[in-house]
């Protein structure tokens, strides 16, 4: 898998992961299965994934929805990745990071993509 990609798709996975709100479709999924998993580092992130089987429909449904907005943003971004990003470590935001501190200078298409990523996080966690 891509390094972008990756990164794309734990920022994206990780807001379906630990988002709340009235409407939240993972919340009881989340506490279920995750419930014990100590927060941060991607923990409950990670469980989550792990059990992905067991997940409500609603709650696939959601994580599918995201790995669509992340798959898009690869193909859009990749050449931006490589140009500004190859050389950045894996982890705590870097890619993603070091993407929005370049966001002047990406393609039109990344950006696009970068926005709609953004919208798609305001959503989430707002539970819609």
């Amino acid at each position: 898998m891509g390094k972008l990609l990756a990164a794309v798709l734990v920022a994206c996975f990780a807001n379906v992961a630990v988002a709340k709100g009235p409407n939240d479709v993972c919340a009881k999924d989340r506490e279920t299965l995750c419930g014990t998993v100590e927060r941060g580092e991607g923990r409950v992130l990670k469980c989550m994934m792990d059990n992905k089987d067991k997940l409500s429909a609603d709650c696939k449904a959601k994580f599918e929805k995201m790995k669509d907005h992340a798959a898009e943003m690869k193909d859009a971004c990749h050449e931006d990745h490589e140009k500004f990003c190859a050389n950045v470590s894996m982890g705590k935001g870097r890619k993603m990071k070091c993407m929005m501190e370049h966001k002047d200078e990406l393609s039109a298409d990344c950006k696009a993509q970068m926005e709609n990523m953004k919208d798609a996080h305001k959503k989430m966690r707002k539970g819609k």
